[in-house]
């Protein structure tokens, strides 16, 4: 049996997220259409871990098991030809043993894509949220150290779903300029809850917008009370940069 290794990049805009749902177009429905078209086979693919519906990744990292020994050049080339123009494999290699594409993951960073105008630029809009130009960067910037640490993030979580085990490391949160006038939320954690992200850069706004001190986060996390944080904000500007397997 050997094991492959993919790196996916796809624009989250179109899809239903990436876990495989009936009658809904996802990311896994697609890559496993075409791997089983050119394999001849049923295949299944495994995650890092599953991005919400209309979240977009540059780095997404799957693996699938098959016993076939392929030419992975005309395996990459086929699938990029076989999927839509919304999904491409930018890497495909055999995988190093004992490697999980879920399991051993150790660290994932996400980026929340915003930009600053007091005016909405149709450019940035459809992969960026518009944040008003009064907005204080500093104080957002300030915000995010708050959430460098083991954390309860019980205040950041949408849907519990049977979960009691809230906690989490963010090894990494802070605000990039990525070009002009077109800025990110950067973090990276061993892990994230459902919707933390968005959730997290939704508090780390009302900081910039003077709603809350940015040391009143402390307390939030303490209050372990989804109320208390900032709102969910929305999926499309919101990408998986990057998966890390070595510790």
């Amino acid at each position: 049996m050997t094991r492959i290794k993919l790196i996916i990049q796809y624009d989250g805009a179109c899809f239903s997220g990436w876990q495989v749902q009936p009658g809904k177009r996802t990311v896994q429905g697609e890559l496993e259409k075409a791997l089983e078209f050119l394999l001849k086979e049923k295949v299944r693919t495994y995650a890092s871990g599953r991005t919400d519906s209309g979240v977009s990744s540059f780095g997404q990292v799957a693996h699938f098991d098959t016993e076939q020994e392929l030419n992975l050049k005309k395996l990459q080339d086929g699938l990029n030809a076989l999927t839509p123009d919304d999904i491409a494999v930018t890497s495909l290699e055999i995988a190093p043993e004992g490697f999980d594409a879920r399991f051993s993951v150790k660290k994932k960073t996400y980026q929340y894509r915003f930009y600053i105008s007091k005016y909405k630029l149709p450019l940035f809009d459809k992969t960026a949220f518009r944040v008003n130009d009064y907005v204080d960067l500093e104080k957002m910037k300030e915000a995010c150290g708050y959430f460098i640490g083991e954390h309860d993030f019980e205040s950041f979580v949408s849907q519990k779903s049977g979960k009691t085990n809230f906690v989490r490391t963010v090894y990494d949160a802070k605000i990039v300029e990525l070009e002009d006038g077109l800025f990110a939320f950067e973090i990276t954690g061993n892990g994230f809850l459902y919707n933390m992200v968005r959730i997290v850069f939704g508090t780390i706004l009302k900081a910039g917008y003077g709603q809350i001190k940015p040391e009143d986060i402390k307390g939030l996390i303490e209050a372990k009370s989804r109320a208390k944080a900032g709102k969910t904000m929305p999926p499309y500007p919101l990408f998986m940069k990057k998966v890390d397997y070595d510790s």
